[in-house]
C-alpha cells in the first residue's frame, strides 16, 4: 500500500511538471513571438472586445453563434472563450493570445487521462510530456487561432465516450459533448461525423444493447448538430469552402490524404506556410521517428482495448485537409495528441524492451536524445524564428501602425500591398478604437468599404507587374501612406512626386517591410 501510494504521488508531482513545463513554453514571450499579429488574430480579439463593449461583434450582429471575419464565417466558441482573457488584460498581443496558451496547457492535461484510459499511468505520463513539448502543438497554442479548441474539444469528448463504454449513462453525455465539438472549427465538421460513425460500427453491440441511452445521445446530437448543419449548406456556411476550392479530384485527394503520412511532413520540412511551423522543420520531433514506429507495432502487436479507436483516429486525421489541400498543420492539428499518445506508447515499449548490461545506458540515452531534439526546437523557436526573413507575422506594423496614429495628419491611407485589404481589422486592434463607434462605419472588405474615419485601405495595383501600377485614387499631399517597403516601389516613382519618410521601422534582424512616408509635390 506504502510503495502505491508513493508511486501515484511522483506521478502527481511528475504530471505537474509536465503541466507548468507545457505552460511555459506556450506562455513566455507570448506577447513578442510570433513577431508581429495576423489579420485572423486581430479579428477574432476584435470580435471579442466587441461583444464585451457592445454584446455585438464588428459587424453590429448580436452575439453571433458564427461571426463573419472579412468573407467568410467562423465558429464561435473560441471567440467567446477569448472573452474574460481581453477583459482582464486588455486588446493587445498577449491578452488576445493568452486564450491558446491556456487551452494548448489544457489539452497536455486532459491527455494525460485520456492515454491512461486507453494504457497506462506510466505510458500517459510520456504522451502528456511530449504533446507538452510538440512542435506542432505549440505553435497553435501561441496564436490567436481558433484551431487549437478542437484538439481539446475532441480529447474531453473521446475521454468521456471511453468512459461510456464502462458506464452506460454516459453515453448521452458523450453524444452532446461530440455535437459540441463541432463548433469549434472547420475540420471538425468533416472529423467529427465521420469518428462517430466509425465508433458507432465498432461498438455497435454495446450501442444495441443499452438503446435507450444510444437513443438519448443521438437525440442531443442532433439538435446541436441540424441546425450546424443546415447553416453548412447556406450561402454563408459555404464561403469559407468556395474560398479554399473543395476538391472533386479523388486522385489527387488520395495524394493529399498521402502527404500526411509522408515524412517530410512529419520530420522534416512540416506545413509549408510560415505561420504554420518553423522554416525546415517538421511537425514532430526526429527521435519521434523511432517511437511512432514502436508504437504503430506495440499497437498491431499487443492485445490493447481501445485499439480500433486510435486507429479510426489515424486513419480519420488527414480526411478534412485533404479534400482541400496538402501539408496543412492547421486543417489536421487534431492528430498532435493522437501522434503524442503513440509516441508515448512507443516509448515506453523502447524502455521496457531494452533488456542486459547496457539497459541503463540505452535509457539515458534515449532521453538525452529527447532532449537534445527539444533544445534544438526551443532554440528555432524562441531564437530563429522571429528573425525569419519573411513577414509573415506583419512584424513592426504594430510601431508603424501606432507612429501614424499619434500624428497630426488628418488621413493616413495605406496600400492594400500590406496583406491586401484584409490589413483592415488590425487598424482598430491597434488604434482601440471603440466598438461601436467601428461598427458604424460599417466597414466591408467585400464591398470595398475600408473608410475608418481618418484610415483608408487603398489599392495600388498591379504591383508585381513592370508597369507603373494605375492608382485608384487622387494624391493627396496632405496625407500620410503606408506602404510595403518591396511591393510599392513602383510607386515612389510617379511622376511630378517625391516621397519623404517619416521614420524607419526595421525588425529585429535589420530588415525593413514598411514605410511610413509623406507625399511632397515637385
Amino acid at each position: 500500500m506504502f510503495k502505491y501510494t508513493k508511486i501515484k504521488n511522483l506521478s502527481i508531482f511528475y504530471l505537474l511538471g509536465i503541466i507548468i513545463l507545457g505552460f511555459l513554453l506556450r506562455v513566455v514571450f507570448l506577447g513578442s513571438i510570433p513577431n508581429g499579429f495576423f489579420p485572423d488574430e486581430a479579428s477574432n480579439a476584435y470580435d471579442a472586445y466587441s461583444i464585451i463593449n457592445t454584446l455585438r461583434d464588428q459587424y453590429g450582429e448580436f452575439l453571433p453563434a458564427y461571426f463573419r471575419s472579412a468573407n467568410d464565417y467562423r465558429e464561435g466558441l473560441y471567440i467567446y472563450l477569448i472573452i474574460p482573457f481581453i477583459k482582464i488584460f486588455g486588446l493587445n498581443i498577449f491578452g488576445s493570445r493568452i486564450t491558446s496558451a491556456v487551452i494548448g496547457t489544457l489539452t497536455v492535461f486532459v491527455l494525460y487521462y485520456l492515454t491512461k484510459e486507453i494504457f497506462s499511468q506510466r505510458i500517459a505520463l510520456f504522451s502528456a510530456l511530449f504533446l507538452a513539448i510538440s512542435p506542432w502543438h505549440i505553435q497553435f497554442s501561441r496564436i490567436t487561432f481558433r484551431a487549437i479548441l478542437f484538439p481539446l474539444l475532441f480529447c474531453i469528448t473521446l475521454l468521456i465516450f471511453l468512459k461510456s463504454l464502462k458506464t452506460p449513462k454516459l453515453i448521452s453525455v458523450s453524444g452532446l459533448l461530440f455535437a459540441i465539438s463541432i463548433y469549434t472549427f472547420y475540420s471538425a465538421r468533416v472529423f467529427v461525423p465521420l469518428f462517430m460513425i466509425g465508433s458507432v460500427i465498432v461498438y455497435r453491440q454495446y450501442f444495441i444493447k443499452h438503446t435507450n441511452q444510444t437513443i438519448l445521445a443521438l437525440i442531443l446530437f442532433a439538435i446541436l448538430f441540424i441546425p450546424q448543419f443546415i447553416y453548412q449548406l447556406s450561402p454563408q456556411g459555404m464561403a469559407r469552402a468556395n474560398e479554399v476550392g473543395i476538391l472533386n479530384n479523388i486522385p489527387q485527394i488520395v495524394g493529399q490524404y498521402f502527404s500526411y503520412f509522408s515524412p517530410n511532413y512529419l520530420f522534416f520540412k512540416g506545413d509549408t506556410i510560415p505561420r504554420h511551423t518553423i522554416n525546415n522543420m517538421g511537425e514532430l520531433y526526429l527521435f519521434e521517428i523511432v517511437t511512432l514506429i514502436l508504437g504503430v507495432v506495440g499497437l498491431i502487436r499487443n492485445q490493447i482495448n481501445y485499439r480500433p479507436i486510435l486507429i479510426l483516429w489515424l486513419f480519420l486525421y488527414p480526411i478534412p485537409a485533404a479534400l482541400v489541400s496538402p501539408y496543412s498543420a492547421v486543417r489536421t492539428c487534431v492528430g498532435a495528441p493522437l501522434f503524442a499518445i503513440i509516441s508515448g506508447y512507443g516509448m515506453v515499449f523502447l524502455l521496457d524492451e531494452l533488456n542486459g548490461t547496457f539497459k541503463p545506458i540505452l535509457r539515458w540515452t534515449s532521453l538525452l536524445i529527447i532532449f537534445a531534439n527539444f533544445t534544438i526546437f526551443t532554440k528555432h523557436y524562441f531564437v530563429d524564428y522571429p528573425k525569419l526573413k519573411s513577414d509573415a507575422w506583419l512584424p513592426t506594423f504594430q510601431e508603424v501602425i501606432s507612429e501614424a496614429d499619434n500624428s497630426k495628419t488628418d488621413c493616413i491611407l495605406i496600400s492594400d500591398n500590406i496583406e491586401s485589404k484584409y490589413v483592415y481589422i488590425l487598424i482598430p486592434f491597434y488604434t482601440k478604437m471603440p466598438a461601436a463607434e467601428y461598427q458604424k462605419l460599417n466597414i466591408d472588405v467585400t464591398a470595398d468599404r475600408l473608410d475608418m474615419k481618418r484610415w483608408k485601405i487603398i489599392d495600388f495595383e498591379p504591383y508585381n507587374q513592370g508597369n507603373l501600377p494605375k492608382i485608384k485614387h487622387n494624391l493627396n499631399n496632405n496625407c500620410l501612406y503606408l506602404l510595403h517597403f518591396y511591393r510599392d516601389q513602383n510607386v515612389l516613382d510617379k511622376e511630378g512626386y517625391h516621397w519623404q519618410d517619416i521614420k524607419t521601422f526595421k525588425t529585429i534582424n535589420g530588415e525593413q517591410y514598411y514605410r511610413l512616408v509623406k507625399l511632397i509635390k515637385d
